[in-house]
Protein backbone atom coordinates (compact mmCIF):
# COMPACT_ATOMS: atom_id res chain seq x y z
CA UNK A 1 0.00 0.00 0.00
CA UNK A 2 1.26 3.50 -0.83
CA UNK A 3 1.50 6.38 1.65
CA UNK A 4 -1.55 8.08 3.14
CA UNK A 5 -3.42 10.58 1.01
CA UNK A 6 -3.25 14.18 2.16
CA UNK A 7 -4.28 16.06 -0.97
CA UNK A 8 -6.52 15.18 -3.91
CA UNK A 9 -7.02 17.56 -6.85
CA UNK A 10 -9.93 17.40 -9.27
CA UNK A 11 -10.34 18.36 -12.92
CA UNK A 12 -14.14 18.62 -12.99
CA UNK A 13 -14.86 17.84 -16.63
CA UNK A 14 -18.18 16.96 -18.26
CA UNK A 15 -20.60 19.54 -16.85
CA UNK A 16 -21.86 20.84 -20.20
CA UNK A 17 -21.95 17.34 -21.72
CA UNK A 18 -24.05 16.17 -18.76
CA UNK A 19 -26.51 19.01 -19.32
CA UNK A 20 -26.78 18.37 -23.06
CA UNK A 21 -27.38 14.66 -22.52
CA UNK A 22 -30.43 15.54 -20.40
CA UNK A 23 -31.62 18.37 -22.66
CA UNK A 24 -30.97 20.88 -19.91
CA UNK A 25 -29.50 24.39 -20.21
CA UNK A 26 -25.70 24.34 -20.15
CA UNK A 27 -25.48 26.34 -16.93
CA UNK A 28 -27.64 23.71 -15.19
CA UNK A 29 -24.71 21.36 -15.70
CA UNK A 30 -22.31 23.79 -14.08
CA UNK A 31 -24.68 24.39 -11.16
CA UNK A 32 -24.93 20.64 -10.59
CA UNK A 33 -21.15 20.48 -10.83
CA UNK A 34 -20.72 23.19 -8.19
CA UNK A 35 -23.12 21.39 -5.88
CA UNK A 36 -21.20 18.16 -6.46
CA UNK A 37 -17.99 19.94 -5.51
CA UNK A 38 -19.46 20.57 -2.06
CA UNK A 39 -20.69 16.97 -1.78
CA UNK A 40 -17.23 15.72 -2.76
CA UNK A 41 -15.58 17.81 -0.05
CA UNK A 42 -17.85 16.23 2.55
CA UNK A 43 -17.05 12.78 1.17
CA UNK A 44 -13.32 13.51 1.36
CA UNK A 45 -13.65 14.20 5.07
CA UNK A 46 -14.70 10.58 5.58
CA UNK A 47 -11.35 9.51 4.08
CA UNK A 48 -9.44 11.94 6.31
CA UNK A 49 -8.13 13.87 3.29
CA UNK A 50 -6.88 17.25 4.52
CA UNK A 51 -6.59 19.17 1.24
CA UNK A 52 -8.70 19.30 -1.92
CA UNK A 53 -8.16 21.46 -4.99
CA UNK A 54 -10.80 21.95 -7.67
CA UNK A 55 -10.21 23.30 -11.19
CA UNK A 56 -13.15 25.71 -11.42
CA UNK A 57 -12.23 28.14 -14.20
CA UNK A 58 -9.03 27.97 -16.23
CA UNK A 59 -6.97 30.81 -17.71
CA UNK A 60 -7.96 29.40 -21.12
CA UNK A 61 -11.66 29.69 -20.27
CA UNK A 62 -11.34 33.47 -20.76
CA UNK A 63 -11.20 32.70 -24.50
CA UNK A 64 -14.76 31.36 -24.48
CA UNK A 65 -17.67 33.51 -25.76
CA UNK A 66 -18.36 36.54 -23.55
CA UNK A 67 -21.97 35.42 -23.02
CA UNK A 68 -20.79 32.07 -21.61
CA UNK A 69 -18.26 33.78 -19.32
CA UNK A 70 -20.87 36.24 -18.04
CA UNK A 71 -23.41 33.47 -17.38
CA UNK A 72 -20.82 31.33 -15.58
CA UNK A 73 -19.62 34.18 -13.36
CA UNK A 74 -23.18 35.19 -12.43
CA UNK A 75 -23.92 31.55 -11.60
CA UNK A 76 -20.82 31.36 -9.42
CA UNK A 77 -21.87 34.48 -7.49
CA UNK A 78 -25.38 33.16 -6.86
CA UNK A 79 -24.06 29.75 -5.87
CA UNK A 80 -21.53 31.09 -3.38
CA UNK A 81 -23.99 33.51 -1.81
CA UNK A 82 -27.18 31.46 -1.69
CA UNK A 83 -26.77 27.74 -2.35
CA UNK A 84 -27.30 25.31 0.49
CA UNK A 85 -24.14 23.47 -0.57
CA UNK A 86 -22.02 26.39 0.66
CA UNK A 87 -23.79 26.27 4.02
CA UNK A 88 -22.90 22.58 4.28
CA UNK A 89 -19.25 23.42 3.73
CA UNK A 90 -19.35 26.14 6.37
CA UNK A 91 -21.01 23.76 8.82
CA UNK A 92 -18.26 21.25 8.09
CA UNK A 93 -15.66 23.89 9.07
CA UNK A 94 -14.00 23.79 5.65
CA UNK A 95 -11.28 26.39 5.07
CA UNK A 96 -11.49 28.13 1.70
CA UNK A 97 -8.55 29.35 -0.36
CA UNK A 98 -8.39 30.76 -3.91
CA UNK A 99 -5.55 30.10 -6.34
CA UNK A 100 -5.15 31.74 -9.74
CA UNK A 101 -4.90 35.23 -11.21
CA UNK A 102 -7.87 36.82 -9.49
CA UNK A 103 -6.99 40.27 -10.86
CA UNK A 104 -9.03 39.31 -13.93
CA UNK A 105 -12.22 38.69 -11.93
CA UNK A 106 -14.80 41.43 -11.51
CA UNK A 107 -14.81 43.25 -8.18
CA UNK A 108 -18.12 41.78 -7.01
CA UNK A 109 -16.90 38.20 -7.36
CA UNK A 110 -13.53 39.03 -5.80
CA UNK A 111 -15.28 40.60 -2.82
CA UNK A 112 -17.57 37.58 -2.40
CA UNK A 113 -14.64 35.15 -2.55
CA UNK A 114 -12.50 37.24 -0.21
CA UNK A 115 -15.37 37.37 2.28
CA UNK A 116 -15.50 33.58 2.45
CA UNK A 117 -11.72 33.23 2.60
CA UNK A 118 -11.69 35.62 5.56
CA UNK A 119 -14.73 33.97 7.19
CA UNK A 120 -13.17 30.50 7.06
CA UNK A 121 -9.50 31.31 7.67
CA UNK A 122 -9.53 29.92 11.21
CA UNK A 123 -11.55 26.80 10.39
CA UNK A 124 -9.81 23.54 11.18
CA UNK A 125 -11.63 21.26 8.77
CA UNK A 126 -10.58 20.26 5.26
CA UNK A 127 -8.65 22.88 3.26
CA UNK A 128 -10.42 23.61 -0.04
CA UNK A 129 -8.56 25.36 -2.86
CA UNK A 130 -10.65 26.75 -5.73
CA UNK A 131 -8.56 27.27 -8.85
CA UNK A 132 -10.24 30.25 -10.53
CA UNK A 133 -8.73 32.10 -13.49
CA UNK A 134 -5.95 29.56 -13.00
CA UNK A 135 -3.33 28.19 -15.36
CA UNK A 136 -0.28 26.17 -14.40
CA UNK A 137 2.06 27.97 -16.79
CA UNK A 138 0.73 31.36 -15.67
CA UNK A 139 1.31 30.40 -12.03
CA UNK A 140 4.93 29.47 -12.78
CA UNK A 141 5.48 32.80 -14.57
CA UNK A 142 3.93 34.72 -11.67
CA UNK A 143 6.14 32.81 -9.23
CA UNK A 144 9.22 33.73 -11.28
CA UNK A 145 8.22 37.39 -11.19
CA UNK A 146 7.90 37.27 -7.41
CA UNK A 147 11.34 35.71 -7.16
CA UNK A 148 12.79 38.49 -9.33
CA UNK A 149 11.03 41.17 -7.30
CA UNK A 150 12.52 39.72 -4.11
CA UNK A 151 15.93 39.22 -5.77
CA UNK A 152 15.99 35.57 -4.71
CA UNK A 153 17.93 32.71 -6.28
CA UNK A 154 16.09 30.57 -8.81
CA UNK A 155 15.81 27.38 -6.76
CA UNK A 156 13.04 24.80 -6.57
CA UNK A 157 12.41 25.79 -2.97
CA UNK A 158 11.96 29.47 -3.86
CA UNK A 159 9.69 28.60 -6.76
CA UNK A 160 7.49 26.47 -4.48
CA UNK A 161 7.35 29.18 -1.82
CA UNK A 162 6.16 31.72 -4.40
CA UNK A 163 3.46 29.54 -5.94
CA UNK A 164 -0.21 30.17 -5.18
CA UNK A 165 -0.12 26.86 -3.30
CA UNK A 166 2.64 27.84 -0.87
CA UNK A 167 2.14 25.91 2.36
CA UNK A 168 -0.08 23.30 0.71
CA UNK A 169 1.36 19.81 0.06
CA UNK A 170 1.51 18.72 -3.57
CA UNK A 171 -1.42 16.48 -4.55
CA UNK A 172 -0.67 12.79 -4.31
CA UNK A 173 -3.64 12.10 -6.58
CA UNK A 174 -5.29 14.04 -9.43
CA UNK A 175 -8.70 12.84 -10.60
CA UNK A 176 -10.15 13.84 -13.96
CA UNK A 177 -13.69 13.00 -14.98
CA UNK A 178 -15.44 12.61 -18.34
CA UNK A 179 -12.88 10.48 -20.13
CA UNK A 180 -10.19 12.97 -21.15
CA UNK A 181 -6.67 11.99 -20.12
CA UNK A 182 -4.60 15.15 -19.80
CA UNK A 183 -3.76 17.80 -17.20
CA UNK A 184 -4.99 20.78 -19.25
CA UNK A 185 -2.53 23.23 -17.66
CA UNK A 186 -3.53 22.27 -14.10
CA UNK A 187 -0.99 22.29 -11.25
CA UNK A 188 1.92 21.67 -13.63
CA UNK A 189 4.58 22.39 -10.99
CA UNK A 190 2.82 20.55 -8.19
CA UNK A 191 1.86 17.50 -10.27
CA UNK A 192 5.43 16.39 -10.99
CA UNK A 193 4.91 13.14 -9.07
CA UNK A 194 1.14 13.05 -8.68
CA UNK A 195 -0.69 9.84 -9.48
CA UNK A 196 -3.33 10.34 -12.17
CA UNK A 197 -6.77 8.74 -12.20
CA UNK A 198 -9.21 9.04 -15.10
CA UNK A 199 -12.85 8.07 -15.19
CA UNK A 200 -15.53 8.27 -17.87
CA UNK A 201 -18.03 9.52 -15.30
CA UNK A 202 -19.12 13.11 -15.96
CA UNK A 203 -18.40 15.40 -13.04
CA UNK A 204 -22.05 15.98 -12.00
CA UNK A 205 -22.43 12.17 -11.76
CA UNK A 206 -19.16 11.56 -9.89
CA UNK A 207 -20.26 10.41 -6.46
CA UNK A 208 -19.00 9.15 -3.13
CA UNK A 209 -18.72 5.59 -4.42
CA UNK A 210 -16.64 6.75 -7.41
CA UNK A 211 -14.37 8.65 -5.06
CA UNK A 212 -13.88 5.55 -2.92
CA UNK A 213 -12.97 3.52 -6.04
CA UNK A 214 -10.38 6.13 -7.06
CA UNK A 215 -8.85 6.19 -3.59
CA UNK A 216 -8.73 2.40 -3.50
CA UNK A 217 -6.99 2.38 -6.89
CA UNK A 218 -4.43 4.84 -5.54
CA UNK A 219 -3.85 2.74 -2.42
CA UNK A 220 -2.66 -0.16 -4.61
CA UNK A 221 0.00 1.87 -6.39
CA UNK A 222 3.65 2.04 -5.38
CA UNK A 223 5.18 5.49 -5.61
CA UNK A 224 8.94 5.43 -6.18
CA UNK A 225 9.62 9.06 -7.16
CA UNK A 226 12.06 7.86 -9.80
CA UNK A 227 14.19 5.93 -7.29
Amino acid sequence: MTEKLQHIAFIMDGNSTWAKSLNKPIMDGYLKGMQNLADTVLALKKHNVKYATFYVFSSENWQRPSAWISSFMQLAKRFIQHDQAIKRLLNAKARLNIIGDTTKLDNDLKDILNTYVEKTKNNEGINVQLAISYGGRDEIVRSARRILDQRLDFTEDNFSKNMDTNGIPDPELIIRTSGKQRLSNFLLWQASYSELYFTDKKWPDFNEKDLAIAIDDYSKRKRTYGK
